[in-house]
Parts: structure tokens; sequence; C-alpha cells
């Protein structure tokens, strides 16, 4: 099935999930990434800042081993995650390291050891050229880029997408619907700071 940009948003934002539970005997093909181009090749340049195709290809990395089926060598999916990368690296260090973060960035990360064995860890490790605190580093990236957009939702927002979403057919009261709710929210503030801030102000954009 062709990738289409679209669908990349949700995948990345909304979580870094293993699709599905491995068991430690079976058999894990991570992806090949190409690679013709060198580390310190500028691929985007954003408020006077470079990112370099060594940053980009230890995501796109990562990429592939929480989702061995994700598609890292299509050209849309590569442009796509380019733009995510810079929300973690800019955006992500305004976050200050909380409670939720440190909970979500180790609950994730028990669910890869629950997912993958430690042989299956180490084969990725050295397929696709990266390390367990690599990882980690951008497990943690993700979440402090969602803590920064989740301190901006009001009581007032969620109250407002409580009642416009009817979330009371499910839930029973705004607190049970809160998590859900936030997500929601801050996905779409993610997407929305995409399109109109990083489409505008990064000046330069090059994958392979």
């Amino acid at each position: 099935m062709m990738y289409k940009a679209r669908q990349l948003f949700p995948f990345l934002i909304a979580a870094l999930l293993i699709t599905g539970c491995v068991n430690a005997s079976e058999e894990v093909v991570f992806p090949t990434l190409n690679n013709e181009q060198p580390s310190n090749k500028v691929v985007a340049i954003y408020r006077g800042d470079s990112i370099t195709n060594g940053e980009f290809q230890e995501f796109l990395a990562v990429q592939g081993f929480l989702n061995p089926d994700a598609p890292v060598n299509d050209s849309s999916y590569r442009k796509d995650a380019l733009y995510q990368l810079i929300v973690e690296k800019y955006v992500g260090e305004k976050a200050m390291d909380t409670d939720w973060v440190n909970q979500q960035s180790e609950q994730l990360w028990n669910e890869i050891e629950s997912s993958y064995s430690q042989k299956i860890r180490e084969k990725a490790y050295e397929e696709l050229g990266i390390t367990e605190a690599s990882v980690k580093k951008h497990i943690k990236a993700h979440y402090q880029s969602k803590q920064f957009f989740r301190d901006k939702v009001s009581e007032e927002d969620v109250n407002n997408y409580f009642d416009k979403e009817e979330y009371s057919v499910e839930f029973k009261t705004v607190e049970e619907a809160k998590e859900p709710i936030l997500q929601k929210l801050v996905q779409k503030a993610i997407n929305s700071y995409i399109q109109d801030e990083l489409k505008r102000q990064v000046k330069r954009v090059e994958v392979s």
C-alpha cells in the first residue's frame, strides 16, 4: 500500500507504538534505510539552526525500530518525519521533565521490553545503527513535545470538547474523558503547528 503523507502525523504524534506484541522467538525484519548522503549534510534549516542528515537518519532508524512496517524510505514519509523531528528538537526542549513525561516514557519502554526480547533489540540496534540510549532519547523528546502542547490546553477547552464531541455517550464525567480529549487536542495543536509554523519557517527541506 502506498504511503500517503497525511497518514504520518497521527502515527508519529498520537504515540510511538510497536505494532503488536512479538514473541521472543519470532523473527522481526527491521527496515534498511536508504542513505546516500553524508551525515553532516544539512537537510533543513529552522530559525537559522541546521538539522543534519545524521540527526535525521537516527530519527528514521528509531521509527523503524518502533514500527518495522514504517515506510522509512518513502519520500513523503521522510519529508513529514523531518518536520516531526524539528517539533521534537525545538518544541520538546521547551518542556520541563514532568512526572507525566517520565511516566509515559517509562511505560512505553516497558512495552518495548515486553514486545521485543533482548536478542531482538540488540539485532535491531546493530541493523539500524542506533543504541538503546538513542531510542530512549527520542521517546522522551516525543513526550516532552506533547507536554508542551498539553500545558496550553485549559479546563475550558476540555469541557467544550466534551460537549461538542458528545463524549458523555462513552464517559459519564468530563474527568473520565479528560485524557482522551487531551490526546486529541494535543494532536490537533501539533498538526496545526507543523502546518502554520514550521512549513513557513523551515527554509530548506532536502530528503532523498
